[in-house]
């Protein structure tokens, strides 16, 4: 064990906010850390100019968060978000955002941006006031089973909406009543 101790300077234990004038101590529960030091504003002065620039640039901000929500990144976060709410959700299967991207970019690099069920190209559309038919939606085959790596697949917003929570089985017993009536299940809307 060595006797010697580290010397701090006693001019930088403490550290006086360029807004406010308090004096705190130099840490990262009053100051942010850049890459060359720490903030020169306190935490919550920073947090006040931060909120008194979202309110004075509501409509900016309203344009930045839209432009980020229809990039891929941000639109599998708010997809994951109300995922993780979900009683479907299995952490397991998919425990951060990074999981559920990596299984689309799997779907995608097989099937691309074409939905595997109705072939229809598939968007990422958000902000028109309702549901985009050909955006990105998250399905699972089977709905009485969870979001599993095995169960989900993405496929385009309508074809999830209008398939809801029919079963393989009851798909098949429409199918045969269609063909029952009009002799071909090669129908179109």
């Amino acid at each position: 064990m060595s006797l010697r101790q580290k010397y701090v300077n006693p001019t930088l234990v403490d550290k006086k906010c360029g807004r406010c004038g308090n004096v705190y101590p130099r840490d990262d529960q009053h100051f942010y850390k850049k890459r060359n030091g720490w903030d020169s504003y306190c935490i919550t002065c920073r947090n006040k100019n931060s909120s008194k620039w979202k309110e004075n640039n509501k409509d900016r901000k309203a344009q930045m968060d839209l432009k980020y929500r229809e990039t891929e990144r941000g639109f599998f976060t708010e997809m994951f978000n109300t995922m993780k709410q979900s009683v479907n959700y299995i952490e397991s299967e998919f425990p951060d955002l990074e999981s559920l991207i990596n299984h689309w970019r799997q779907q995608k690099e097989k099937f691309g941006m074409t939905c595997p069920a109705t072939g229809v190209e598939m968007t990422t559309i958000k902000g028109k006031g309702k549901p985009t038919g050909t955006n990105i939606s998250k399905d699972r085959l089977l709905p009485w089973e969870g979001y599993t790596k095995i169960n989900t697949i993405f496929v385009a917003w309508k074809f999830n909406n209008d398939k809801k929570s029919i079963t393989p089985k009851d798909a098949k017993a429409y199918l045969r009543l269609v063909e029952e009536r009009f002799h071909t299940v090669d129908i179109d809307a």
